[in-house]
């Protein structure tokens, strides 16, 4: 289709497409005002606007030539959805700021529910996650052991390849 064939489409469309994803878009507004006040409610509003209005129009442009009214409507409403639904993920990556700050939240949250100190809680969690090292066996009983392992033992029954894997793990420097 030409460049003006295709606005022309968009013109004859914009309209009813628009009516199509208002109600949409409401919604999500009204849910993004209660989660988080007016300002996650016109973020969610927006990206909600700027993800389902192209995808519904695309949902049509896709549908144009299929002659049942009733899959060129499920067509539009998947387009509607997906388009929503990606509206909304960006609207909470802009309000939340991305993953390491949500972390960072979280971690301040967890440290004034537990009334810890933050500083402590930080401290006890890998970098960048949430994973809590606190608590975790170390490697050093382990090592121990297998230096300790006599030398006419289980091992003699492993395969050549196994024995040299596992002194590699006694004497890692060898």
């Amino acid at each position: 289709m030409k460049l003006a064939g295709l606005r022309k489409f968009i013109g004859e469309n914009i309209g009813s497409v628009t009516k199509n994803v208002l109600p949409g878009t409401a919604l999500s507004a009204g849910f993004g005002m209660l989660a988080g006040g007016p300002t996650a409610g016109l973020t969610y509003a927006a990206t909600d606007v700027l993800g389902s209005l192209p995808a519904t129009m695309l949902g049509r442009y896709a549908a144009r030539n299929i002659k049942s009214p009733g899959m060129r409507n499920a067509i539009e409403g998947v387009a509607n959805v997906a388009g929503s639904i990606g509206g909304s993920i960006l609207g909470s990556e802009l309000l939340a700021g991305g993953q390491q700050q949500q972390i960072a939240q979280q971690i301040e949250q967890r440290s004034v529910v537990n009334d810890l100190p933050l500083a402590s809680q930080i401290s006890e969690l890998s970098p960048g996650t949430q994973y809590q090292l606190t608590g975790l066996p170390s490697s050093q009983p382990f090592e121990q052991l297998l230096s300790q392992m006599p030398r006419n033992s289980w091992t003699q029954y492993l395969s050549p390849e196994d024995q040299a894997m596992l002194q590699g793990v006694i004497n890692p420097r060898l």
